[in-house]
């Protein structure tokens, strides 16, 4: 489902809740807080985008695939990189080129 999503459907989501799946039990919060497009490459048969996700401030997870849900979507495995602090908390990117 992932390959199949697009810029225009990540942006229906914004500022909606979201949660990390860790292990069997814990769930880590994050909100989907942009959602920025970078075009077509020449010859690309999708735009490129990046996700912007703002998650509490500790603990900062390290980059790696992260079972990524919400009510709209379900499970998605998505390769996030924690990006530094936000207005509100921690960032984590993904990049979908």
């Amino acid at each position: 489902m992932l390959d199949a999503l697009t810029k225009e459907d990540w942006t229906k989501q914004l500022n909606e809740s979201f949660y990390i799946q860790i292990g069997n039990t814990d769930k880590y919060p994050i909100k989907l807080i942009d959602v920025s497009g970078y075009g077509r490459s020449m010859g690309g048969s999708r735009e490129a985008y990046s996700l912007l996700f703002s998650g509490p401030k500790m603990p900062i997870l390290p980059q790696n695939i992260y079972s990524v849900n919400n009510s709209a979507f379900g499970a998605l495995d998505i390769f996030l990189v924690p990006i530094g602090p936000q207005a509100d908390g921690m960032g984590y990117e993904a990049v979908f080129t």
